[in-house]
């Protein structure tokens, strides 16, 4: 598991859509001595942005043989699926699968992964935060960052996410807030110094949901046939819908219902097992749900024109 990387920057405004740019476009600019002067950002920030292209899984890191020291970053389907379909990074959906991959990624994002699945707490201070993340290393790994560490990890993951109520009065031009605040997953109060998670039902596009159920799910994209995911295990399995979208099963069944009606040809269907509301989603691998998508803004867009 991995602490750090990002720099204590958070993704802003730009940075992956400028960051996949260029590794498509000149991959050896983006780690050369001047990837800060091509990206147009400072020189850590340059290392952020690199980060973050990992860690969402735009970009995987290729190392040498011998040395195994990292000498480039290569471009995953995804990114370039994104690239080709989303390159301004506009859609919602596009930022949900950014979220998704995040909480799957604990090579890259191990306090994502823990604070989505394990964090018990709806309502919270930071420093009760960086304690049950440091009690829960304490009990499962043998080699602890330090203390230091989790703060500014814990510090980046939050400001990721949550947004200050009031809200704070900043110059647009900073680009500072990144743009998961969007999500509503959690909000910060600015004149108590506590966080909310918002574990109410959310507007996630309905590939996207099935996205997120192909990735925590993996039966889900074997074959041609239809698996069933209990609402249970929807609700409860790490980096599962209910965890990864922060749901009670109330709120993940009123989303299931929502995409039942929306996706077209019966692909996520809720239906009932021994008593037991299941799940019922076609197999498909996670970036057929994502090109689906895509697919389906066009259709709108060109609806709409």
């Amino acid at each position: 598991m991995r602490f750090g990387g990002h720099e204590t920057f958070a993704i802003r405004e730009g940075w992956l859509h400028k960051g996949l740019s260029l590794l498509i476009e000149q991959p050896d600019r983006l780690v050369d001595t001047y990837a800060a002067d091509w990206l147009g950002v400072g020189r850590n920030m340059a290392k952020s942005i690199r980060h973050w292209l990992v860690a969402t899984g735009l970009a995987t890191q290729a190392t040498a043989s011998r040395s195994g020291r990292q000498v480039h970053l290569e471009t995953t389907e995804l990114g370039h699926l994104i690239h080709e379909r989303d390159p301004y990074f506009s859609e919602s959906g596009t930022w949900w699968t950014m979220h998704i991959n995040l909480v799957h990624a604990p090579a890259h994002a191990a306090s994502w992964l823990w604070f989505f699945n394990s964090f018990n707490l709806n309502r919270f201070e930071r420093a009760v935060c960086i304690e049950g993340l440091h009690r829960h290393l304490q009990l499962t790994e043998r080699r602890l960052p330090t203390l230091k560490t989790l703060h500014r990890d814990v510090a980046c993951l939050l400001h990721t996410y949550a947004r200050p109520i009031p809200p704070e009065h900043v110059d647009p031009e900073e680009a500072r807030e990144c743009p998961l605040t969007e999500l509503g997953l959690l909000s910060y109060f600015r004149t108590t110094g506590h966080y909310q998670l918002h574990q109410g039902a959310k507007d996630i596009p309905p590939h996207v949901f099935g996205y997120a159920l192909a990735t925590a799910f993996p039966d889900t994209g074997t074959d041609a046939n239809m698996v069933d995911v209990t609402l249970h295990d929807a609700i409860r399995h790490a980096g599962g819908p209910g965890k990864v979208f922060v749901l009670t099963s109330e709120a993940l069944f009123d989303v299931a219902l929502r995409v039942e009606s929306d996706v077209p040809r019966g692909d996520i269907q809720i239906a009932g097992l021994a008593s037991e509301r299941v799940i019922r989603v076609r197999k498909k691998p996670p970036l057929e749900w994502l090109r689906d998508y895509y697919a389906h803004i066009e259709q709108r867009d060109r609806d709409a024109a």
